[in-house]
Parts: C-alpha cells; sequence; structure tokens
C-alpha cells in the first residue's frame, strides 16, 4: 500500500497553476504615483496660487482643474482595487486571514493618524481645542473604507453571498444616498461625528460619497484576483475603456430615464449633478490607460513604483509642510494663495521633485537612528502597558469596592423607609 500510495503521490494530474498569478500587477502601483502626484501639484497649486488668476475661463487653468478633480476619485478607486486584490490572496477563513487583521489594524490606524495630522502644538499647549482638530479628511475615509470593505467581507462570509455583488451593490447605494445625507441636518451629534456627515464645520471629504469609490475598486480588485491575466491581456481594458465612456457620455440620460421610469427623487438629484457617475467613467478610463502603458512600458523605473507603494509617507509629510499644521510652520502661513502661475509652477515642480528624492532614500531615512528610536518606545510601550494594566486592576477592585458599599448602604436605605412606614401604619391601627 505503501508503494501504491507513492506511486499516486508523484503520477497524479495536478491543476494547471495559472502562469499570471505571481506576476505583479504593476499598473495598481503606476495608477497610485499618478494619483499622489497629482494631488502634491494640486494641492501646492489650490493652496498658494493667488485668487485673481483663478479664471475658469481660461483653458489652462480649467484642464488643470478638471484634472485635479479626477484625483480623489482615482485615489480611492485604487485603495480599494489593492485591498481586495491583497484580501482575496489569502483563502484562510475569515478570522484566520491575515489581511482582514491588518486591513482592521490599518484602518484604525490611518483615521488616528488623519486626526495627528492635524495637530497644532503650540494651541493644544495652550489648551485651546480649535475644530479645525475633528476635520474629516481623506486619511479618514480611507480608513473607514478599509473597515466597511472588511466588514462586507465579514458579512459575505457569514451569509455565503458574493463578495464583489454586496460591494457593487454598496457601492451603488452609498452614491444614491448622497444626497439624502448631504442635505440632512447632523446637528444633533456630536461635533467629532457630525464632520463626517457634513463640511459644514470644516472637512473636506466626507466617507458618503467617497467609500463609494472604493467599494466599486474593490469589485475590480477581486476580478483582478481571480483573473490576474486579464490586466495582461486586452479584453479588460477595453472593456473598461468602453464602460467609462459610455457612463461619461450618456450616464445623465440613463439617470435621467430612471427617474421618469421610478420617480425618485435622488435620479433627478444625481441627473442634474451628475459628479459621481460621471467622475466614475474617468476613472475607468484611467484605469485602461495605465494597464496599457504598464503592458507597453517594460522597463518601468523602480522608484516610480515605489512611489506608488509609499503614499501614505508622501501624504503624511506634504500635510505637515504645506499646510503648516503641527507647528504653524509651513508654506501655507508663508505664501498662502499668493504665488503667480510661474511661481506656483516651479513651486509645484520643485514641491514634487522633493518628494521624488525622499521617496528615493526613503530606506536610509528609515534606517538612522530608527533602531535605537524603537528600542525606547518599545521599552517605553511596556512600561505604558505595565502601569495601566495595573492602574486598571487597582481601579477595578477599588470600583468593586464602592459598589458593594453602595449597594450595601442603598439596601440598608431602602429597609429602613419601608420597616419605617410599616411601623407607622401599624400604630395608627391600633
Amino acid at each position: 500500500h505503501r508503494t501504491v500510495d507513492l506511486i499516486n503521490k508523484h503520477t497524479a494530474i495536478k491543476p494547471a497553476s495559472n502562469p499570471f498569478a505571481n506576476r505583479r500587477v504593476t499598473f495598481i502601483d503606476l495608477l497610485r504615483a499618478y494619483a499622489i502626484l497629482m494631488m502634491l501639484q494640486g494641492h501646492f497649486t489650490d493652496t498658494l496660487l493667488d485668487v485673481s488668476y483663478r479664471d475658469p475661463d481660461n483653458l489652462i487653468f480649467s484642464t488643470w482643474s478638471f484634472m485635479r478633480g479626477m484625483t480623489a476619485p482615482i485615489f480611492f478607486f485604487a485603495s480599494g482595487l489593492i485591498f481586495v486584490f491583497l484580501l482575496m490572496r489569502d483563502t484562510a477563513p475569515f478570522w484566520q486571514n491575515v489581511r482582514v487583521r491588518k486591513g482592521l489594524k490599518r484602518g484604525i490606524e490611518l483615521i488616528i493618524i488623519g486626526y495627528v495630522l492635524r495637530m497644532s502644538f503650540p494651541r493644544l499647549l495652550k489648551g485651546h481645542i480649535y475644530p479645525g482638530l475633528f476635520a474629516v479628511d481623506v486619511l479618514h475615509c480611507i480608513g473607514l473604507a478599509l473597515l466597511v470593505l472588511v466588514s462586507v467581507y465579514a458579512l459575505s462570509s457569514y451569509l455565503r453571498l458574493s463578495y464583489p455583488l454586496l460591494l457593487a451593490i454598496g457601492g451603488s447605494l452609498v452614491f444614491y444616498f448622497h444626497f439624502d445625507f448631504k442635505n440632512a441636518d447632523w446637528s444633533f451629534l456630536p461635533l467629532v461625528l457630525e464632520n463626517y456627515f457634513t463640511k459644514a464645520n470644516g472637512s473636506v471629504f466626507t466617507p458618503i460619497p467617497w467609500v463609494g469609490y472604493s467599494m466599486l475598486g474593490g469589485v475590480l480588485g477581486y476580478a483582478l484576483n481571480r483573473r490576474p491575466q486579464w490586466a495582461f491581456g486586452q479584453l479588460l481594458p477595453l472593456a473598461l475603456l468602453a464602460a467609462g465612456l459610455l457612463v461619461h457620455y450618456r450616464s445623465s440620460w440613463a439617470l435621467t430615464q430612471l427617474y421618469e421610469v421610478t420617480g425618485l427623487e435622488n435620479f433627478k438629484a444625481h441627473a442634474n449633478f451628475n459628479f459621481l457617475a460621471w467622475r466614475m467613467g474617468h476613472v475607468f478610463i484611467a484605469v485602461a490607460i495605465f494597464i496599457w502603458i504598464a503592458q507597453l512600458w517594460r522597463n518601468i523605473p523602480k522608484l516610480l513604483l515605489r512611489i506608488g507603494s509609499e503614499t501614505l509617507v508622501i501624504y503624511e509629510v506634504h500635510f505637515v509642510l504645506l499646510y503648516s499644521t503641527w507647528l504653524g510652520i509651513g508654506l501655507s502661513s508663508y505664501w498662502y494663495r499668493s504665488l503667480t502661475p510661474v511661481q506656483t509652477i516651479i513651486g509645484a515642480a520643485l514641491f514634487i521633485g522633493f518628494f521624488v528624492l525622499l521617496i528615493a532614500h526613503i530606506d536610509k531615512i528609515r534606517k538612522y537612528r530608527w533602531p535605537w528610536w524603537r528600542e525606547n518606545l518599545a521599552v517605553a510601550a511596556g512600561y505604558g502597558w505595565k502601569w495601566g494594566k495595573e492602574g486598571a486592576v487597582f481601579g477595578r477592585e477599588r470600583a468593586v469596592f464602592i459598589w458593594r458599599v453602595l449597594r450595601v448602604r442603598v439596601v440598608r436605605w431602602y429597609l429602613r423607609r419601608v420597616y419605617r412606614a410599616a411601623y407607622q401604619s401599624g400604630s395608627g391601627e391600633e
């Protein structure tokens, strides 16, 4: 029997492996690199260009404004795409899936980092809690999007429903209810929560509708995980290009028809202000273009791909440097909306060049003194954890003691009231 087992083991027909399964889908990194570089020049220009030069009728400015408007949809779409693509690589059950834990951790981290980047230490040291500290930005929304993607994955695993189908339905519903959430009154909520639903208090982005782009990006990420060869063929980019052009030119008409058939006011609102579907079409076109670029560009510089994989570092540094948040010292504190177009173009080029150099030397920067910092921070965290546990034990013991004392006193007080009333009523009858 042992001999037969060995023969069966070595002669069994194994399933053919997908030759594209282990190939890196480079267009995703290219797409993210494009989005982050566009973000850098867009934020620089929007923050420092003088208001008098912002003429919507100017061809150059209107073209720049149109291209800048694509950055956020591409960024959110790419975030959902890459996360779900990697999430599906781990075939372990939900709670054993490493990517699930990483996604939950990264989502919470991004939300925390979003608040940390908005801190102004001079104000906080004076005890001034300013409203801008609680404003919601890109990192908050991407962090929440990751939590949503994991939650939908948990729901699909529990109910045994199609994950991409739930993502597609969820993303569409997020878009559909955008105006309901936008026009609702959220003032009854605490400021921290209210900022997730309205821009009235300084929030730049709100999860609705932007999480919808991440959910729809997750649909493509799932498809590429199941069919990685699509990223190296012509069918997917052609389909995306056709879908993008169709959505760009016919989505308003389709929304109008849906309104006439159903009578739902939301379809009419989207048809009259059709930026969500319109930008979704542009995202499809951009993804198709970058798939073709990745196919034709044989020797893509590693630095460019590295820029696409280090978007968080770039965002963190640019936020503090440009918006002068932590110490009140930055580019906006000196040249806020005061530069000419020529100065802005030169400055934006230098700004981008700085971050290209930063990523080129990021490994050296991370090695510099970081082992010492990590060691000491780990020691400090260990002491903090130890003291925290001791404090929690002490606090729990005190709470139990106080509860027991209060319980005894309340019972005594109640018995005194009852017996006193009974004694008085008994005396009256006599």
